[in-house]
């Protein structure tokens, strides 16, 4: 315990020292944080503030520059200045020696790393945050890339877990904004995230899990996983060689056409989202290779993104709605899967969507971004105070990242037109035979429970009635505001009261005891006495009913 907080400590007065550094000195008493450090100035423009959060995020280590990722994917909490900014977070870390990389492996193996690989390079291939990737040659002959997480990084994690844990429950019972986007339920998302990229066996099996998806015809493929050479630590996986995407035409293809390549990036990842409901979340040019036989290379699929069947048929009836220029169904489809975070006026919502889709009706289909117009309409879901799943967010950064390299790709690409015969396809497929025996098979063995479970609860309510225990409870949400605020209104007209009856007592015994001796400037004592109290309650009536409407 002592060490745990001595470990706090040390993290607190760094968190603290950064954030004064990079002029978010007025955040530390948001926080709670300000003993930790003296008075800095701060940031005044937008724009520097937002450069030196992602600055001070990238300083501040792996959990932070993760947080920072997952916050530039939620346009409902933090404004397009510091989406975009945060949007630039580059996961890049010092690379560790030789030395202490063998020895995690060697540990999680029990055994010499000269006795699993044939060659093992000392020179890492990359260098993240979490990980450091190196290339190694099995026994087999077999070149593999091994990836091995960093040590002590689970333990410097799970402290800024606890840290970020204790200032969100802090803000929330401090600042009335805080509760309403839900800041705890942001850092048990966040913790969740960066828990599941923590343990390689789950990339593993994410790995795999992609590998099926795209195994039904879509032209891509990812890295075989080599489980006997995998743990929770480290990460084996097949060696792939190829150009990133980006660069593909600097190097003749001969094999294949860029509109070629661009259609098929397209509509393999289609496939994924809209009928798999299962999609690689992280798809920049350098985790997309192209092999020299013009086959698409994914790599580094720690982040996936999941559609449940009801997020994925909300966002095939999102994209049918946007066809059919119907804004009131797109509207509905929001208030149906979003969370309200106060009274919605519907109305509003729906001109506010209205107004942003005529702006890309007016365009030619080629011209629309699907992933910036996701974006928008996640922000105009924002502004009227609905929040919608996170995987949205996710899908509207992979449909911009994959619109952009396609038109790299192919400038004429028309992602729009790919996507409406996604559309159909999902569809279909959601309709299949099988799918619709399987749902009504569980919709009859539901209502077959309830009917053999109805008399049983019908005949425990007439009891419970008879024996006069069967109580009905209504609870009216909100109310316990009514009745502090009722409360706090008596409590201040009964003070009033005794102010105005001290001064009319004090002023009558002013007046009558003037001719009387002793007392002050010839008003009695006990007269001068109730003036003061009198004063002092009044003040303090004053400042009490300012505070109140300042916190409303």
């Amino acid at each position: 315990m002592l060490s745990k907080s001595r470990r706090h400590f040390r993290r607190y007065t760094e968190i603290a020292a950064v954030l004064a550094r990079h002029g978010f000195g007025w955040v530390l008493d948001r926080l709670g944080l300000a003993e930790y450090v003296g008075h800095h100035p701060g940031v005044d423009r937008m724009e520097a503030a937002s450069v030196h959060l992602r600055e001070m995020l990238e300083e501040l280590g792996p959990t932070f520059i993760k947080l920072g990722q997952l916050l530039s994917t939620r346009p409902d909490i933090v404004p397009e200045p510091y989406i975009s900014e945060l949007a630039k977070l580059q996961d890049t870390a010092p690379t560790l020696p030789a030395a202490v990389i063998r020895e995690v492996i060697e540990v999680e193996f029990g055994a010499p790393v000269s006795e699993l690989f044939s060659r093992f390079d000392d020179v890492p291939i990359a260098a993240a945050s979490l990980a450091q990737v190196h290339s190694a040659v099995l026994m087999d002959g077999t070149p593999v890339i091994v990836k091995v997480q960093r040590p002590g990084i689970r333990e410097q994690v799970e402290t800024d877990i606890d840290i970020l844990y204790r200032r969100a429950r802090f803000l929330e019972g401090h600042w009335e904004r805080a509760r309403i986007y839900g800041l705890i339920d942001i850092v048990d998302e966040f913790a969740t995230t960066i828990r599941e990229e923590l343990d390689f066996t789950r990339e593993g099996r994410n790995t795999d899990r992609l590998r099926e998806v795209l195994a039904r015809g879509t032209g891509m493929r990812v890295p075989v996983v080599y489980w006997d050479f995998t743990t929770s630590r480290v990460l084996t996986l097949e060696q792939m060689h190829g150009t990133k995407i980006s660069e593909v035409r600097c190097r003749p293809l001969t094999e294949i056409s860029c509109e070629e390549l661009a259609d098929r990036l397209a509509r393999g990842f289609l496939e994924q989202v809209f009928v798999e409901g299962f999609f690689h979340a992280d798809p920049h040019p350098g985790n997309i290779l192209v092999s020299d036989s013009g086959e698409i290379l994914l790599v580094d699929c720690g982040q996936v993104g999941r559609l449940d069947p009801e997020n994925k048929a909300a966002a095939i009836r999102m994209l049918i709605a946007f066809e059919q220029e119907n804004t009131r169904a797109l509207a509905d489809e929001i208030l149906d899967i979003g969370i309200a975070l106060d009274d919605v006026d519907v109305r509003k919502l729906t001109r506010g969507l209205a107004k942003l889709l005529r702006s890309y009706y007016s365009l030619p289909a080629r011209s629309v971004n699907m992933g910036v117009l996701l974006k928008r309409v996640l922000d105009v879901s924002a502004e009227n105070k609905i929040r919608l799943p996170v995987v949205f967010a996710v899908l509207g950064k992979v449909f911009t990242s994959i619109d952009g390299i396609c038109r790299l790709l192919n400038p004429d690409f028309n992602f729009t037109e790919i996507a409406r015969s996604y559309v159909g396809k999902a569809v279909k497929t959601e309709l299949r035979s099988e799918n619709i025996l399987t749902e009504f098979y569980s919709s009859m063995i539901s209502l077959r429970n309830l009917i053999i479970a109805l008399p049983e609860q019908m005949e425990r309510l007439i009891r419970r009635a008879v024996e006069g225990t069967f109580r009905l409870e209504f609870k009216h949400l909100g109310l316990e505001y009514v009745g502090d605020n009722f409360r706090s209104a008596s409590n201040r007209i009964s003070i009033a009261l005794i102010v105005a009856g001290t001064i009319v007592g004090s002023s009558i015994i002013a007046a009558t005891g003037r001719s009387a001796e002793g007392g002050w400037f010839g008003v009695p004592t006990l007269g001068v006495v109730g003036y003061i109290v009198a004063t002092i309650f009044g003040i303090w009536l004053i400042i009490s009913i300012i505070k109140s409407g300042r916190h409303r």
